[in-house]
């Protein structure tokens, strides 16, 4: 038997200003949604979430770059920054999205974005880290920009270091993006 899941955020109290009130809203209307697919496919939870994120990933791109005529950042910090505007402003809007860290080293670029007040993470309780949706979302952004750029690397890593479904503070995912040695 499995233990009732805890409330995402304080709920309808009166005393929820417009934000506060939609991201409780999301946060629920998702805790729900996740306990229905946890039900009918228990073994199938992080693939299906991963692979939804993934979809919006390669949705919002479409929609931004071929629709809406944008032209699409052509180096590292572009894709970021552009991967943290999206996230804040069409997956993750109640949240804070931010980005914490970005830097190159020798052979590697990274970038850790971090987003606070996650209604994806809120009222989780997991042992790991547990936004699926989000890191499939990240990935597709990420590998979508470097091939439409022809930027050659030699690994693309995306990484959900911390998640408040495990207790942090913050959902944070590291990018990692290795160039092959010069030779």
């Amino acid at each position: 038997m499995s233990k009732p899941t805890p409330e995402p955020i304080p709920w309808w109290q009166g005393k929820l200003k417009e934000r506060d009130l939609m991201r409780a809203f999301f946060a629920k209307t998702w805790s729900k949604i996740g306990n229905r697919i946890e039900v009918m496919f228990p073994d199938r939870v992080r693939d299906l979430y991963y692979s939804a994120g993934r979809l919006a990933g390669l949705e919002a791109q479409r929609e931004y770059f071929k629709i809406g005529k944008q032209k699409p950042p052509g180096d590292f910090k572009g894709i970021v920054e552009f991967i943290k505007m999206a996230l804040s402003t069409l997956i993750v809007p109640f949240g804070d999205v931010k980005i914490a860290k970005l830097y190159k080293l020798f052979l590697d670029e990274e970038s850790v974005i971090e987003i606070r007040d996650n209604p994806y993470a809120a009222g989780q309780e997991s042992k790991e880290p547990s936004c699926y949706f989000l890191r499939g979302f990240i990935e597709a952004v990420l590998e979508y920009l470097t091939d439409f750029n022809r930027i050659t690397y030699e690994k693309l890593i995306v990484i959900e270091e911390t998640c408040m479904a495990t207790g942090a503070e913050a959902c944070t995912f590291k990018i990692t993006m290795s160039y092959p040695p010069r030779g």
